[in-house]
């Protein structure tokens, strides 16, 4: 081979590498990182579902075995000093004991704000204002439960929850 032909060939080559470096797209990093960040932000704070209600450090929830999730929906709250409806306080434990009758009527002044919505899967055509979970020491008497449950009702609360620990084991469902 001559002098001339391995020349060629190399400019031949170089030509060629050029050619390809010119076709080539780089590839940003920076802003594949910055979309992968934003997509993992985004799927952290809507993946957030109501199944963890966060219980205060003061109340002690009754146990029980139910495989039932709770629902996003008002949280009455009630610990061994006051009455809670979204943390908000309403009135305390010893008025709400005081007072003579099932209904409370602090309590279902502030139940009233939540606003109506038509009852589905009904024979009666109504509204109602959904479903509340309530929240309770297990150490509260009955009677007490027993009147924010009634105050519930007379506000209009289709659904009354009572949140409790799960416990494993015992009878009822796997």
């Amino acid at each position: 081979m001559s002098k001339s032909t391995i020349r060629s060939g190399y400019k031949r080559n170089r030509l060629m590498r050029r050619a390809a470096k010119r076709d080539a797209v780089p590839l940003n990093l920076v802003s594949m990182i910055d979309v992968f960040t934003t997509l993992v932000f985004f799927l952290l704070l809507t993946s957030t579902s109501a199944a963890t209600v966060r219980t205060p450090h003061s109340l002690q929830l009754p146990q029980s075995i139910t495989h039932d999730p709770p629902h996003d929906v008002p949280v009455l709250t009630i610990t061994s000093t006051d009455i809670q409806l979204q943390g908000a306080p309403v009135m305390t434990v010893e008025e709400a004991e005081k007072t003579v009758g099932n209904i409370l009527p602090s309590l279902q002044k502030q139940l009233e704000a939540v606003p109506l919505v038509k009852a589905e899967g009904t024979e009666v055509a109504g509204n109602t204002r959904g479903e509340i979970n309530i929240m309770a020491d297990k150490d509260l008497p009955y009677s007490l439960v027993k009147k924010l449950m009634a105050t519930c009702g007379a506000a209009q609360f289709a659904q009354i929850s009572l949140s409790v620990e799960h416990h494993a084991g015992g009878m009822g469902a796997p």
